[in-house]
């Protein structure tokens, strides 16, 4: 996948060789490491029944599912956890456990991969992390405040086990937002409602399940065209606050204090 440019699971059933199969689930992905080096990845699953068995080699991850429900089942050096998930949950696999679904029901997830400290680029990317927590929900946290009258409710941070990346989900009223960049790398990836993403000029539409990728300083604009708010799901590294945007000509924009 190329920056700034939306793709969802249908669009990559045109190309079979980004879909496979862990038992039941089919595995949809939607961002592949290409010619990067040490690359965050994004697979998205759909599951009726009880996946195979996963491990997270040489990186964390991140897990938010968007609809029905399953069981997850991480086995590490932590000990085992296992909890039943639904629309809202999130969880953490830290790097060389493995994790397993069951009895899913119409499960809708995204599993992204952060790299672990292996890797030279992710030791300068990453941060110390504590409180190791494998099952988060959303609606569980605080909210932060982010440009306008858009707020986002951090899951996964160094606070709670996270060394490589931050992941939040973003809450967007109906509106359009001036033209601004990032600092970080960020996978998005829409929870519910829609509208539109802008980049050079050109409109590209946002669904449920839709996702993109903003690279470091590319101009972008998230706009919600309905009368219903925009969720959003953000996973950015290095890891810090969602609040850090910029406008084009270097100002930070309203919300960000220069602190992570």
């Amino acid at each position: 996948m190329k920056p700034g440019v939306v793709v969802d699971a249908s669009s990559v059933t045109m190309n079979q060789d980004y879909i496979s199969r862990r038992g039941d689930a089919s595995c949809y992905q939607l961002l592949y490491a290409g010619a990067y080096a040490e690359s965050i990845t994004v697979t998205e699953i759909h599951l009726t029944g009880n996946a195979d068995e996963a491990l997270s080699s040489a990186h964390d991850t991140l897990i938010f599912v968007r609809a029905g429900q399953a069981t997850l089942n991480i086995d590490g050096a932590l000990g085992k956890r296992e909890k039943a998930l639904d629309a809202g949950s999130a969880a953490l696999v830290l790097s060389g456990d493995t994790y397993t679904w069951s009895n899913g029901s119409e499960l809708k997830a995204v599993e992204i991969s952060i790299p672990d400290r292996s890797g030279p680029f992710a030791q300068r990317m990453s941060r110390d992390a504590d409180g190791y927590t494998p099952f988060v929900h959303q609606g569980s946290f605080d909210k932060g405040k982010a440009t306008g009258n858009r707020e986002f409710e951090i899951l996964y941070s160094s606070d709670n086990g996270s060394a490589g990346a931050t992941m939040f989900v973003g809450f967007i009223p109906p509106s359009g937002a001036p033209l601004h960049y990032h600092l970080y790398d960020e996978v998005c990836h829409i929870v519910s409602g829609g509208g539109e993403l802008e980049i050079e000029g050109e409109l590209q539409p946002l669904l449920a399940g839709s996702t993109f990728v903003v690279s470091p300083r590319l101009l972008h604009s998230v706009r919600n065209t309905r009368n219903e708010d925009l969720w959003i799901l953000g996973t950015f590294r290095p890891p810090g606050s969602p609040a850090a945007a910029f406008y084009p000509d270097g100002r930070p924009a309203p919300g960000y204090n220069g602190i992570d």
